[in-house]
């Protein structure tokens, strides 16, 4: 026996299941049409943000009570915005999107949501690691001294006691700059906003990186090399960039065959420079191209422990890209070396 029809939706859609849902959304949803009027919320967005009365039919800038959230919702506006705005005790990340016709003109959605819990366990997280890094590193930097110290009598040791000798300095240097690079991840995470930027030039920036990594190349006689670098100025923070190209340099030189090249260089792209570190080493699958930017991530965990190391270089390089506008981009294939290239626009006089 054929079953009942169900009910069909109303013309306004109040039956719909996507009305439900956005009823029943523990985020908050608001839509204003092409005129910034508001014409949809749910009980979420009632309760997350300020609004002055009954704001349905109401312009964005007499009823949303956070200026930042009446200026993402005014009328033309095409842009995808994202920010985190405090109202009262709670955190909210806020997402404002375009939406076309059919809302009066091309109106805007958005979605709020209560993140406090998140961020307070983030910040937490990095309190944590930031205090367990510095208590362990006074520790690991007085190991690491004084076997530095007993390796300057390396001649009165019997060859097996200087052999673990130096195996304890190597980890123990490890271990250090595993907690400077977490302490230096600590400190980015800890500081909100961008880096404040200025006019710097790009030659002075790479020599110092190469000089720092002349003897790690002069072991595994890898040749480094620079092209297009006289006069570029770029609109960076100076001391991010150093850590961005030094890491870049370090780990291109890190994975480079015996007898191979790491060049440095600047080409022209639009309005801006593209900085480029060049190697043609054992290069990265594109199946990792998505994560060898995270915190820890390893492509080949034995290649790179044999290789040394804190996983963390390109996670800071990330980190200090995103903090300066820097586009960061990455081209390798397996065998056939890498190319990290980092986009920053040009400094104007």
């Amino acid at each position: 026996m054929p079953s009942e029809p169900g009910p069909e939706p109303s013309p306004g859609g109040g039956s719909s299941l996507a009305d439900a849902l956005v009823e029943a959304s523990p985020n908050g949803v608001l839509v204003a049409d092409g005129a910034g009027r508001l014409v949809r919320l749910n009980p979420a967005c009632a309760r997350l943000l300020p609004l002055l009365g009954d704001p349905l039919g109401r312009r964005a800038t007499e009823a949303v009570l956070v200026p930042e959230l009446a200026a993402v919702l005014e009328p033309g506006r095409d842009t995808r915005d994202e920010l985190v705005i405090t109202v009262g005790h709670r955190e909210l990340l806020v997402r404002a999107v375009p939406l076309a016709d059919g809302c009066g003109g091309h109106g805007r959605l958005l979605l709020v949501e209560d993140v406090t819990r998140l961020r307070q366990a983030e910040r937490h997280r990095s309190e944590f690691v930031a205090n367990v890094s510095h208590e362990l590193r006074t520790p690991a930097t007085a190991i690491a001294g004084y076997a530095e110290t007993l390796l300057e009598d390396r001649d009165t040791l019997d060859p097996p006691v200087a052999r673990m000798v130096e195996v304890i300095h190597r980890n123990a240097r490890r271990l250090t700059e595993l907690f400077d690079d977490l302490l230096y991840l600590s400190r980015l995470d800890a500081e909100e906003g961008p880096l404040p930027l200025a006019p710097v030039l790009v030659a002075p920036v790479v020599t110092e990186c190469l000089d720092k990594v002349q003897a790690a190349a002069a072991d595994k006689e890898v040749t480094l090399q620079t092209f297009g670098l006289d006069g570029v100025r770029v609109l960076a923070n100076r001391e991010a960039l150093g850590h961005v190209v030094g890491n870049l340099v370090e780990n291109a030189v890190k994975y480079s065959h015996q007898g191979g090249v790491v060049t440095v260089g600047a080409r022209r792209r639009g309005e801006g420079w593209r900085i480029e570190v060049i190697d043609v080493g054992i290069g990265i699958d594109p199946s990792h191209h998505e994560r060898v930017f995270e915190r820890f991530y390893r492509v080949d965990k034995g290649r790179a422990r044999a290789a040394g190391g804190t996983g963390l270089g390109l996670a800071i390089v990330a980190r200090l890209c995103g903090k300066m506008g820097a586009d960061l981009s990455l081209r390798s294939q397996l065998g056939s070396g890498s190319v990290f290239r980092v986009w920053l626009p040009q400094a104007r006089d």
